[in-house]
């Protein structure tokens, strides 16, 4: 039984997989050699394009004592995708890459000690550097900080789907297929609020950073021009059972 899962998910990002895939390698590397963790790979096709498989596939394959398996979907969801990946980990934690996104070396090895800490949490990056479309930073917030407004959660979301936890957290609270036509197109907003609800933590990682692509034709970037009606707005409401 590894460590950790990873759960990198795909579709078509081509020769931007390439730093993705040796974002993943230097993270676990690092985790291996500096924790002497064990670590597999799960990596999502979701109706991919060639060029992105082939790219990916020599991305990791310089990965050593590290199983890779790849599961060929075709959801058209990035939850619904990350949703697989976790039906199939064996790791007691799991993790997310998105496959045009970075992460910071360290952050396999420094999630894995929070949640060593604090197994009912989930571990956030302390910091999302955006690029592509627009740049920005994004600090993730501490819910058990005096920084953390549960009523923002009815606003905008605090966090993302790039988090790392128990894998049993995320059986427990799978990701909602999103629904562009109803205007439902934040399925990591949805679950950062089932989660906070269900009284599971979000800590941001101490010295982490994702570095996270923002790009027109994603599906955030779909339900915002589409004007879909953004809810709950206002007080914070019970979704456990609701699409927000």
């Amino acid at each position: 039984m590894p460590d950790i899962t990873v759960v990198l998910t795909a579709h078509r990002e081509g020769v931007l997989a390439g730093p993705t895939a040796r974002s993943a390698c230097a993270a676990i590397e690092h985790a291996r050699s500096s924790r002497g963790l064990s670590i597999e790979v799960i990596v999502v096709l979701d109706r991919p394009t060639r060029d992105t498989r082939q790219v990916l596939e020599h991305g990791l394959s310089r990965l050593q004592e590290v199983p890779v398996r790849v599961l060929d979907v075709e959801t058209g969801d990035p939850g619904q995708s990350r949703n697989i990946g976790i039906a199939e980990a064996a790791g007691s934690c799991s993790t997310f890459l998105d496959g045009d996104d970075l992460w910071s070396q360290n952050w396999l090895s420094a999630a894995w000690d929070l949640i060593e800490a604090r197994p009912d949490a989930v571990a956030q990056s302390m910091c999302n550097v955006v690029f592509g479309e627009y740049t920005a930073l994004w600090w993730h917030v501490d819910s058990e900080s005096g920084l953390f407004d549960p009523d923002y959660l009815g606003w905008a979301n605090y966090w993302d789907a790039m988090s790392f936890a128990r894998t049993d957290i995320y059986r427990r609270f799978p990701f909602k297929a999103n629904d562009l036509k109803l205007g439902f197109g934040h399925e990591d907003w949805h679950w950062s609020v089932v989660t906070y609800q269900a009284g599971i933590a979000h800590k941001p990682v101490p010295g982490t950073i994702h570095f996270k692509r923002r790009r027109s034709g994603s599906q955030m970037s779909l339900v915002e021009s589409a004007g879909g009606v953004v809810w709950p707005s206002g007080p914070l409401k019970d979704l456990s059972d609701e699409r927000a």
